[in-house]
């Protein structure tokens, strides 16, 4: 039975990217001289979802049309707090005029709490309504922010729009509210990862009402935003919802992407709070009964005597609070989880999604935040924690903060070889030689601050982003890599991402006249900047010629990644990311079609020796003399482990006859020890196990009863 809804109507099993609206036609009779046209109505979208029908009324924002604020979810308060997102039906008349209101998150810069925990909300921008056509491609956004700032106003979106794309901006929980775990059933975590993906899931039911192809979503953020993408995208509770990716700056190998230690991090919340900490199940219900702002201000507490007491690298490699955790494959009630496994582990085993892959970075992603541009704390203090390990620690570069972001490398994390506690051995007794990349041109602090910078951009950024492609494509999947580097005038990073560790509170111009291309300066080439409401910032300001060209050729490569799964170059299609070549996409005043991206650096950080003899890392001068004087001691220290190398020519290729089947080593192109194969010995009744070693092959979930606080 057909649906009626004010002279319209409505077929019950209506598809998406069919016509949903037949209006009866009445007939007016008019007399005199034909009328001025009527000025444009807003927007009115009828959607036939689920059973229910309803009216969206949504406001033009020429030349396109915006639904704002639209609910995704019920409210995730009182005893809902930390549970995972519960899908709200679009139904009735909906007012989609105004934005929602940001998470609930503090004011950067001052001890205020802005926001509200009913936030689950997006915001959908359409060039055209429903034509009965197949729908245009779509873009989902998740912003970044630390997991703790943010909003999904804060992104117009009318350049992706005038491209002939949907682009639909989401909110998710931040902070402890969004991430808070204990590894129990009781609070499981990553529930704002949940949000995501219901977010996704409601863009899929509901797009093709607003002109949109509900079968070519790409999922898209930057910095965590990114690494939150590909976490979805890799989940298997979301697989089918996305048929591309685009990563800015972030991974999900990225090493600030997790948390490491979240039952440390939820003692430190509870005790913040007041909260005892020795039963979750009343940790919990005590944190449900606390006012959200009290959370949030624990939070920043949290964040601030972490890095007072740890020092700057915990920002730079996360632990600063609540983050996305591994659940593991049984929660105790008998649900899925959404990070099951580390995702670097995932990657290694070739268990991503054949779609695409858009990821990237910028030149100086933590150029900024090393020079301590602006006055205010996070900033401030991490500029004189450094200055003052530079002053006091000999060698300070080299005797400590290489070996602490090399410990932080996922590289560490997707190599059999370290699971079996061999690759750190091998590293202990063969020490690359970081001399020549440490050296500054001038003996001077600020030439300090800079090599700093470059450090911990190559080991953070340039170095997780290498690996992601590189493990990504290895199933067949098409992925690009970019490189932004345009020095233009539009750096407002700062103010899409401000609070954030990259980015500190500082909004002012100090520092936007030199050549860095920092955390978030590719932003506004894609989007306008508006405030955590959705107010436009420097709305008249006016652009050079250049910085438009660049917009222009950004916007449209992203463009064509989201319609046809791979960008151009001009009218010539990009190829796929290659091992061999590492060839990626140089974005400066033009695009350009480059090779070998941060061929020697990445060699270095990744113990790719076949790189590092190359006559291009030559200036590096990775291996030293002392090589071949610790031949026979690696070869002694492996022989302990049950390795018989057989040679001691440790660059060479390195072959060991095994018994059984043998299997080798992947570190990439080729390791410090060549290609090396482990013996597999087989042990008389003995269960054969996969890579991931987790005890018992035949490991099945344990039937238990479902419960715990949380349901």
């Amino acid at each position: 039975m057909n649906k009626e809804y004010e002279g319209c109507t409505f077929a019950p099993d209506a598809l998406l990217t069919a016509t949903f609206v037949e209006c009866a036609r009445v007939k007016r009779i008019v007399g005199g001289d034909p009328a001025e046209a009527p000025p444009q109505d807003d927007p009115t979208v009828y959607t036939n979802f689920g059973g229910r029908v309803a009216r969206v009324l949504g406001v033009q924002d020429f030349p396109h049309y915006v639904f704002r604020g639209i609910r995704y979810a019920e409210p995730p308060t009182g005893k809902d707090r930390f549970l995972r997102p519960r899908q709200k039906l679009l139904a009735d008349d909906v007012n989609a005029t105004a934005f929602a209101p940001p998470c609930i998150q503090p004011r950067p810069g001052t001890n205020q709490i802005i926001g509200s925990e009913d936030c689950l909300a997006l915001n959908v921008f359409t060039p055209e309504l429903p034509t009965g056509s197949e729908g245009l491609p779509v873009v989902v956004w998740i912003h970044g922010g630390g997991f703790r700032y943010g909003s999904a106003s804060q992104y117009g979106a009318r350049h992706l729009v005038g491209k002939q794309l949907v682009v639909v901006t989401i909110q998710y929980r931040l902070g402890s509210l969004g991430f808070l775990s204990t590894g129990t059933k009781h609070l499981p975590g990553n529930v704002a990862l949940w949000d995501m993906v219901l977010a996704v899931q409601w863009v899929r039911n509901y797009i093709g009402f607003f002109g949109g192809n509900p079968y070519k979503i790409n999922v898209m953020g930057h910095g965590t935003g990114a690494s939150s993408a590909l976490m979805v995208a890799l989940s298997n509770v979301a697989k089918g919802m996305s048929t591309g990716v685009v990563a800015m700056s972030g991974t999900a190998v990225s090493n600030w992407a997790m948390d490491n230690a979240p039952k440390n991090t939820a003692q430190d919340v509870a005790e913040q709070n007041g909260c005892p900490t020795s039963d979750p199940v009343t940790m919990v219900k005590c944190l449900q009964n606390l006012p959200p702002e009290e959370v949030i201000r624990g939070d920043s507490n949290i964040e601030f005597q972490r890095i007072q007491t740890r020092g700057f690298m915990s920002g730079m490699s996360g632990g600063l609070g609540s983050a996305p955790v591994i659940e593991g494959y049984n929660d105790g009630r008998c649900l899925p989880g959404l990070v099951e496994a580390d995702p670097a582990l995932d990657l290694e085993m070739e268990k991503n999604p054949k779609i695409p892959l858009l990821t990237g970075i910028c030149k100086d992603e933590t150029k900024r935040a090393v020079r301590g541009t602006g006055t205010i704390f996070i900033k401030c203090h991490l500029k004189n924690d450094i200055v003052d390990k530079l002053n006091k620690i000999p060698n300070y570069l080299d005797t400590e903060l290489v070996g602490h972001l090399r410990d932080e490398l996922p590289i560490n994390k997707i190599t059999e070889f370290h699971r079996q506690g061999r690759l750190n051995k091998t590293l202990d007794l063969l020490p690359l030689n970081f001399g020549k990349y440490l050296e500054t041109k001038k003996q001077d602090l600020q030439a300090s601050l800079d090599k700093v910078a470059d450090i911990t951009a190559d080991a953070l950024f340039s170095v997780p982003a290498f690996l992601t492609v590189d493990k990504w494509s290895r199933n067949g999947a098409a992925t690009f890599l970019y490189s932004f580097e345009h020095i233009g005038k539009r750096k407002k990073g700062k103010v899409f991402l401000r609070g954030s560790f990259f980015i500190g509170n500082d909004t002012s111009d100090s520092g936007d006249n030199d050549d860095t291309v920092g955390h978030g300066d590719e932003l506004e080439y894609l989007f306008d900047a508006h405030d955590l409401s959705g107010k436009p910032i420097d709305k008249d300001q006016t652009w050079d010629e250049e910085d438009m060209q660049v917009r222009e050729y950004f916007t449209q490569l992203v463009a064509d990644f989201a319609r046809h799964g791979k960008p151009r170059v001009g009218k010539k299609d990009v190829n796929p990311f290659s091992p061999k070549s590492n060839n990626f996409i140089q974005i400066k005043d033009k695009p350009i079609l480059a090779e070998n991206f941060k061929f020697c650096e990445v060699g270095l950080w990744c113990n790719f020796a076949d790189r590092l003899k190359t006559s291009t890392c030559s200036f590096l001068d990775a291996f030293n003399t002392q090589l071949k004087a610790v031949g026979n001691a690696v070869s002694s220290a492996l022989n302990k482990t049950g390795l018989n190398l057989g040679s001691t020519d440790i660059l060479g290729k390195v072959q060991k006859q095994t018994q059984g089947n043998g299997s080798p080593l992947n570190l990439g192109n080729a390791d410090l020890l060549g290609n090396v194969q482990k013996q597999v010995q087989s042990t008389s009744g003995s269960k054969t196990r996969g890579p991931l070693n987790f005890g018992n092959a035949d490991y099945k979930p344990k039937v238990t009863n479902l419960g715990g606080i949380l349901g």
